[in-house]
């Protein structure tokens, strides 16, 4: 297992960073006996399945509405601008290959809306009341916290074709974990940073499903 070792802080808090789709709460005491004075642990996971359901997004409101109610109109006026045609069709066909992230005007436009939509399709997409990406479930039933998206963290073929280059963080304090795993459990809440958090507040004022 891939650990990154840092320094505590003069709190006392020490930070691993692992590398791996899953991070079971029994490694978690694994690594604490190895580390003891670690307290926070953090993966850094991939997001499979949010490249498919943004493209399916962005053809159903195409024949519904004949455009994308996903993006603002200056988001827009300027994607149009820089692939020269329809945003929806045009999007579509940059999102399913990995070239876009060569064109530095494409990915200063597309951040912003991308990075809004990754938010909610992880905290508010949700199947039978469960977080519908199964990374996320899995993080989130072990009482993870959805931590901080992380903006073109994976850009190679599967993670641009797959997740447009985004990762995320779930970070795990080892006090409240048995209380986040109840809670998203029996209640179905997740618990999610600041960060992510603002961003769903931006997909709300931005963005329509």
């Amino acid at each position: 297992m891939p650990l990154e070792r840092r320094k505590c802080t003069p709190e006392g808090t020490c930070y691993v960073c692992v590398c791996s789709l899953h991070l079971p709460f029994p490694t978690h005491r694994a690594l604490q006996r190895e580390f003891p004075h670690l307290g926070t642990f953090s993966s850094l996971s991939p997001i499979p399945g949010f490249t498919k359901w943004l493209l399916g997004l962005l053809n159903s409101q195409a024949k519904e509405h004949g455009r994308s109610e996903l993006l603002t109109d200056s988001e827009c006026k300027e994607i149009s601008e820089i692939l020269g045609g329809p945003v929806n069709e045009t999007l579509k066909v940059s999102l399913s290959s990995s070239e876009w992230v060569k064109s530095e005007k494409l990915v200063r436009v597309l951040q912003a809306p991308l990075m809004r939509l990754c938010a909610w399709y992880l905290y508010g997409e949700k199947h039978r009341g469960y977080a519908l990406n199964p990374v996320a479930n899995f993080h989130l039933q072990n009482g993870a916290v959805l931590w901080r998206l992380n903006w073109l963290a994976d850009t190679s073929l599967k993670g641009v074709t797959g997740s447009c280059g985004l990762m995320v963080n779930y970070r795990y304090y080892l006090e409240e974990t048995a209380a986040n795993s109840t809670s998203y459990l029996c209640a179905k809440n997740i618990k999610a940073s600041e960060q992510v958090l603002s961003l769903v507040a931006q997909f709300h004022k931005n963005s329509k499903l």
